[in-house]
């Protein structure tokens, strides 16, 4: 009986199969997403975590100017196990800037790829990304502010992870901006930072700090390397599950739908099993068999296809980030708990589907079907409306809603690949508008220098070069034990859009700050010990900062000294700026560079949004299709019997196409507001301390997105009517008992 019961089962996957295979093809899709995207969030957070352990990431780093006395309190501190005075230092060359660090003895270590660490003052090593863009070997020279080194090693960084230049520079362009690692012989200048390794909590390092005289203290969770790579891996994350979610969700409702039809079809043959003795639970297992098997098959399919996958997509994730050995990993029980979880939603969604064959007697089953009437529609109770359409309109309509879990299922396909497909667009549709609205809205300034602080009525000899500057002072500030930004700026302000009217009497915070605050205008602010009231909120989406005026801070913070450290400033002579750097030492970034930066950041999410957008057009086409051939298999004998009784194909199609039209016209606007929807719930984790993601969705992205998924109904026309102009009578016939 065993026997006869699986080879039945066979028999039925041989005959379901066309409409299996669109089935196992979901999962197969499904599958391959979430392990291709959760294997690269596994490896990556290992690889990474352990390069920060081996190359021992710096636990906290000290900024201000050090001697090895300094070092030497740093070193006396019970919490800190060791720690390493260096100098960094920025030298620009044209567009390119390359970062010079002196080598620590085991903090920060790079990690060698090939070559061998410097021995002498001529001698560096060249973080790998720089070294690729520019075709640097080992064994080259490389020329760093007039001086000639020998590059005797390619490595990678824990610090340098992400490509990060500055604070609005988060992922730089890896032909403009390069680390160089060298020995301690190569700058005579006293160190500028102090890396230490050891447990200092957040309430001791501003006394810890106080100790060196550091002007700012930087945990490793705070530094924007490591923000960046825990936000990514949220990201990758995040993403890995949204598509899979409404894979399953599309095959649980195409199961459901094409086991009922199924028993409705075959009910004469389950009345004769159940006549001839067989039970019950032997029948459901012979449907809900074919629907387990072939998840099992399609998970284990998409497993493999993500397998081939993951090292390509690795590949374009590099762009944003470098991390020695992230490549594809075997994890036996994410394979095994993704196939057990595929298989098990499948048969659940399949002995849900056919549990009703406990309930009917044998004689019940081969009894012929009463048709269930469809019950009057609204419209034809308007009869002077109904009667003026035409008999293939109201045909058209009658159809539709004689099978709503049929027109459900094509509905709910159609929404969920529109869905994706503004999901998808609109993302880049608000990666742009992020970038225009910063820079042509916030940012008013041409150039932003950095340099140290000097008193606030001593004007720095770049003064007079420009025609219009702002001074300000960009200093660090402890909120709710984190670190951020305060920029305090004088009343005639105008580098930036803010209402510098309302500094007078406390603080501009940005809106996403508030929000994770619960803070608003009006209420209190506790920043380095001390409340101060907030004024205003203000939308920033890049290198976001609180501000301040210095009227406001000397009342609030009486002993901060008027000093400033930053200059904004326009319209002055741009090509004059590196000279005038090396000439007086300061760093700067121009408008036009940090949209660069900006937009490269940005640039590095396309690669998921293009997988996205793949995977939109893949659901779509594959839902249609599975319920296109759910449809056509059930009404073979009503089209048959339209072509018989002398209906022609072209309106036997036109009826077809009316219906499409109205599920289209369903899902359509469903598909735009819940691809909305969704971007603006998962914008949050694209969104972090260094830039904010704003939900904007163009015009053209819901025109394209409506347009394809028109195009992809089109495609299923065109095989319906290939697959009515074949029917003839005896296929008709032998299924007209549907």
């Amino acid at each position: 009986m065993k026997k006869s019961i699986f080879r039945l089962t066979l028999k039925k996957i041989r005959g379901h199969l066309p409409q299996l295979l669109g089935m196992g093809l979901l999962v197969v899709i499904g599958v391959a997403f979430f392990v291709t995207l959760y294997t690269i969030f596994l490896s990556y957070e290992y690889n990474a975590e352990q390069l920060f352990t081996d190359q021992n990431y710096a636990d906290v780093t000290f900024y201000g100017y050090f001697d090895e006395s300094d070092v030497e309190k740093i070193l006396a501190l019970k919490e800190i196990k060791t720690a390493q005075g260096r100098r960094v230092q920025d030298f620009k060359d044209g567009d390119i800037t390359l970062r010079v660090i002196s080598l620590t003895n085991g903090i920060n270590t790079p990690y060698i790829y090939e070559g061998r660490l410097p021995q002498a003052p001529d001698e560096c090593l060249l973080l790998k990304k720089y070294a690729q863009a520019k075709d640097i070997k080992q064994g080259d020279e490389l020329i760093v502010n007039e001086k000639i080194l020998r590059v005797t090693g390619i490595v990678a960084s824990p610090e340098y992870v992400y490509l990060v230049q500055n604070e609005r520079a988060l992922m730089a362009q890896s032909d403009r901006f390069g680390v160089v690692f060298v020995s301690g012989g190569f700058f005579d200048a006293p160190y500028n930072e102090i890396v230490a390794t050891g447990n200092i909590k957040n309430d001791s390092l501003k006394t810890v700090g106080n100790l060196v005289d550091a002007v700012k203290t930087v945990v490793k969770t705070d530094q924007t390397n490591y923000n960046l790579y825990r936000e990514d891996l949220n990201q990758i994350r995040t993403f890995a599950y949204i598509f899979p979610l409404i894979f399953a969700l599309l095959i649980v409702l195409i199961i459901y739908v094409m086991l009922k039809r199924t028993i409705v079809k075959e009910r004469h043959q389950i009345g004769v099993y159940k006549a001839l003795g067989v039970e019950g639970s032997r029948i459901i297992f012979i449907y809900a068999a074919q629907a387990a098997s072939i998840s099992f098959v399609g998970a284990v399919i998409g497993c493999i296809v993500a397998m081939l996958l993951c090292d390509t997509i690795i590949g374009f994730f590099s762009v944003m980030f470098e991390v020695p050995g992230l490549a594809f990993e075997f994890y036996p029980l994410l394979w095994l708990g993704v196939i057990l979880i595929s298989a098990t939603i499948c048969m659940i969604s399949a002995l849900v589907s056919v549990w009703g064959v406990f309930k009917p007697l044998p004689a019940e089953l081969l009894r012929s079907r009463m048709p269930s009437g469809v019950k009057p529609l609204l419209l034809e109770k308007a009869s002077f409306l109904w009667n003026r359409l035409s008999f293939n309109t109201r045909y058209a309509l009658k159809s539709t809603f004689r099978n709503k879990g049929r027109f459900l299922a094509v509905v709910l396909g159609m929404c969920g690949s529109c869905a994706l497909l503004i999901f998808a667009f609109g993302f880049f549709d608000s990666v742009k508008y992020t970038q225009d609205t910063y820079f042509h809205k916030f940012a008013r300034y041409d150039v932003l220098m950095e340099f140290d602080s000097i008193p606030l009525t001593t004007e720095h000899p770049v003064t007079e070069r420009l025609d219009r500057i702002n001074k300000a002072l960009a200093m660090p500030v402890k909120i709710n034990d984190g670190e951020y930004r305060l920029i305090i700026v004088e009343k005639d302000f105008d580098m930036q859009n803010i209402e510098t009217e309302i500094l007078k009497d406390g603080v501009i915070v940005p809106d996403y700050y508030a929000k994770q605050w619960d803070v608003g205008i009006g209420d209190k602010l506790r920043i380095n010990d001390t409340d101060v009231e907030i004024t205003g909120l203000s939308e920033q989406s890049f290198g976001m900062s609180l501000y301040a005026s210095y009227h406001y801070v000397k009342k609030m913070f009486p002993h901060l000294p008027q000093v400033y450290n930053v200059i904004f400033a326009r319209n002055g002579n741009m090509e004059e700026l590196e000279d005038w750097s090396r000439q007086y030492g300061f760093q700067y970034s121009t408008r036009e560079d940090d949209r660069i930066s900006l937009a490269f950041v940005m640039e590095s999410l396309n690669v998921l949004i293009w997988f996205m957008l793949a995977c939109a057009v893949i659901l779509g086409l594959t839902v249609l299709y599975s319920v296109g051939l759910m449809n056509l298999s059930s009404r073979e004998y009503e089209y048959m019997f339209m072509g018989v009784m002398g209906y022609p194909l072209k309106s036997i199609m036109l009826s077809h196409i009316k219906e499409t039209v109205l599920q289209l016209l369903l899902a359509i606007p469903s598909g735009f507001f819940l691809g909305y929807e969704l971007l603006n719930m998962v914008k949050t984790e694209f969104s972090g301390d260094n830039f904010v993601i704003s939900t904007a969705i163009f015009a053209q992205s819901y025109f394209f997105s409506g347009i394809i998924v028109v195009f992809m109904a089109l495609i299923m026309a065109f095989v319906s009517a290939r697959h009515i102009s074949r029917l003839d009578i005896v296929e008709g016939l032998k299924v007209r008992d549907e």
